[in-house]
């Protein structure tokens, strides 16, 4: 199994800001569960705002392997999704392991 986490910075600077891109990117990744193969499970969740330095939303998947990993990024479902992702992002990081 791998599992795939991504964190990113928002451009929104308002909590309101912020609350509504973490719905838009939400609604849009979640449901790929289903219906692309080897992706076992996915969530997308913003940061409780605890600490101001940390990433405002988290992804975290598990797919079946690299391979299920390689699909998914490819998927014509998920790649649909990158444009809405990329317009309401500045940063991000990415890291990926076997458990």
């Amino acid at each position: 199994m791998i599992r795939h986490t991504v964190c990113w910075t928002l451009q929104a600077d308002t909590d309101e800001g912020r609350a509504e891109a973490i719905e838009g990117m939400r609604s849009r990744l979640e449901p790929l569960v289903g219906v692309i193969p080897g992706l076992r499970s996915l969530v997308v969740r913003g940061d409780i705002r605890q600490v101001e330095s940390n990433w405002h939303v988290v992804l975290v998947s598990e797919h079946d392997d690299a391979e299920a990993l390689a699909a998914y990024q490819a998927h014509p479902e998920h790649v649909a999704v990158g444009p809405y992702v990329r317009s309401v992002v500045a940063d991000k990081a990415c890291v990926d392991y076997e458990f």
